[in-house]
């Protein structure tokens, strides 16, 4: 079965840095976040596209990113007009590339939290709670 590998060792200490630039988003228009041709949409899908407009993903989304929800509308609507597993396994399959999920969200290295931030020297903020002796903890390799 395919996954995406073994988990990391749980005192495992990241010594490159993340690049969160992708993150920072775009001045994007105000009418791209508007879902075009919206009176045509029932109620769930004007739903599903106010919970995109409004999650924190959604502040990192480029033009690009807005577009793909725009093509992915009615493929919503017609999911929620006649349900089946095709309709939803594109669906899902699109919303995983947006960072629908947490761990969608952790594979695309989403997380704008404390954890990612380094000192300028390149060295971590703290050190694993099972070291003792900080220089022989340097001297092996160590931050």
């Amino acid at each position: 079965m395919a996954g995406n590998g073994p988990p990391p060792k749980e005192n495992a200490v990241r010594r490159n840095a993340v690049d969160l630039s992708h993150l920072e988003g775009d001045d994007v228009p105000d009418k791209v976040k508007k879902l075009f041709k919206r009176d045509g949409y029932s109620v769930a899908t004007c739903r599903w596209w106010d919970t995109w407009v409004e999650s924190e993903q959604s502040e990192s989304f480029k033009a690009t990113d807005w577009q793909r929800l725009q093509m992915l509308a009615p493929l919503v609507e017609a999911y929620f007009r006649r349900p089946g597993h095709n309709a939803l396994a594109e669906i899902r399959q699109n919303e995983s590339l947006l960072g629908a999920t947490v761990t969608d969200r952790m594979r695309l290295c989403m997380n704008k939290g404390e954890s990612n931030k380094q000192n300028n020297d390149g060295k971590p903020d703290s050190y694993p709670e099972n070291v003792k002796d900080m220089e022989l903890y340097r001297s092996l390799g160590g931050a």
